[in-house]
């Protein structure tokens, strides 16, 4: 077999292999032979169909299944006797027989040859931050926030009381869809109903009747009621206030912690501090990604950016299927996606380069902390740990998180690094948005 191969660009290439002595003649009646016993053509017993009509009607189908078998097993052999490593399938441009040789040509593409890694003077801000003991207590403020209860008053509604209503809402005197409800709790001035709806409950007592005639904003959500001015008979079944839990044993109990408020506390800070850990480990590892993208320039094959393009196209119709969102009728453009994916895969090639170089493997130690500290938050935590060292696929999974740790530690260490300071709300709120 020849294979010479010629730079077509920067990442493209073109192959030519000549598979010599092919016999594809001899292998197009040998697959005839093969699969004589199985046709059936009538007026034949099964096996007996005369091998020329075999040849007529399945002829043109074994010469296919007989190149395609000798393009893969030669294609294999010259990119393993070039070291080639394609970065997509390639794609066949022509197949000639000349005499008993066989020849084709296909067109692949590369991956580049990464460069070392540089950073040129870069210096990396490193956010760090604390739990303090004000966060802990607001964090306790919001758990009883989550168990509060409504207490029925008789005095006319305020700001921040709850309202509990029915209401029949009409345009020009015709109901309209979606204008009523029943049993409906409105906060006054959490800002969930249209501002002048809250308004005009204010000073309401219960078992009193009122109207609301308010006017639907030019940008409202229906657009049918866009600019509309409707007229709402409310029917006001309770006024109350909120009623937070006293923050003793029981509330600790409520909350799952059994030995009373301190070991709520000690437990809401552990589950902060693992928050933040996390939290902080996305934002610097985002900056350092970012960074060394910007930092080091690289050609990249079509192949794997449109694979990625369409996993993240994928990925978001399924963000959108689990939202209750029907994905059909909505356009998914994998141009859109292109960016992204570009940025995706330059970064994977990067940290390949990384790893490679400095021999980067995953620390066993940090492995198993790793895994600890993902079971932390489950109520069986021996059986979470149980499940991720006898799954590979999960094991390796973190293992690569931990490489990635690594790589992340590798470029602080390598750049001029600013810390800045934040707080634990600030920090785990930009992670989030």
């Amino acid at each position: 077999m020849q294979v010479s191969v010629e730079n077509v660009s920067e990442l493209g290439r073109r192959m030519t292999v000549t598979v010599e002595d092919a016999n594809i003649e001899k292998a197009v009646k040998e697959r005839l032979k093969s699969i004589r016993p199985s046709v059936k053509m009538a007026g034949f017993r099964p096996g007996k169909v005369p091998l020329n009509m075999v040849e007529r009607t399945h002829g043109p189908s074994a010469r296919r299944d007989v190149i395609d078998s000798l393009v893969q097993e030669s294609m294999q052999e010259a990119f393993m006797k070039e070291g080639v490593n394609p970065a997509g399938p390639p794609h066949i441009d022509s197949m000639n027989e000349e005499g008993d040789n066989f020849i084709y040509t296909l067109n692949y593409e590369v991956f580049p040859e990464v460069a070392d890694i540089k950073f040129d003077d870069v210096t990396l801000e490193k956010t760090v931050a604390e739990v303090s003991d004000e966060d802990v207590d607001k964090m306790i403020e919001t758990l009883r926030e989550q168990r509060m209860t409504w207490e029925p008053l008789k005095r006319a509604a305020k700001e921040e009381d709850g309202v509990t209503i029915d209401f029949v809402g009409s345009i020009d005197g015709e109901e309209f869809q979606g204008g009523k409800g029943k049993d409906v709790l409105v906060e006054l001035g959490a800002g969930r109903m249209l501002p002048e709806f809250e308004e005009q409950l204010m000073g309401v007592k219960a078992d009193q009747q009122t109207e609301v005639t308010l006017t639907f904003p030019d940008d409202y959500r229906a657009e049918n009621l866009r600019g509309k001015t409707a007229k709402f008979d409310v029917t006001v079944k309770q006024v109350a206030k909120k009623k937070l839990p006293k923050l003793d044993k029981d509330f600790a109990a409520l909350c799952g912690v059994e030995d009373g408020v301190a070991a709520l506390k000690k437990e809401v800070r552990a589950n902060m501090e693992r928050e933040l850990s996390s939290a902080l480990k996305t934002m610097n590892k985002r900056r350092a990604m970012n960074m060394l993208a910007e930092q080091n320039e690289l050609a990249l094959p079509e192949a794997p950016v449109e694979r990625e393009a369409q996993y993240l196209a994928e990925q978001a119709k399924n963000n959108l299927r689990s939202q209750g969102v029907n994905v059909e009728g909505i356009p998914f453009d994998i141009e859109n996606f292109k960016p992204n994916a570009q940025n995706r895969v330059k970064l994977s090639l990067l940290i390949g380069k990384i790893i490679s170089d400095n021999e980067i493997k995953p620390d066993e130690d940090r492995v198993k902390q790793t895994i600890d500290n993902i079971a932390a938050s489950y109520e069986d935590a021996e059986e979470v740990v149980n499940y991720y060292m006898n799954n590979q696929e999960k094991l390796s999974e973190i293992q690569m998180t931990v490489v990635e740790d690594m790589v992340v530690e590798w470029i602080f260490d390598h750049v001029k690094v600013e810390e800045s300071t934040s707080t634990f709300s600030d920090v785990v709120n930009a992670v989030a948005n």
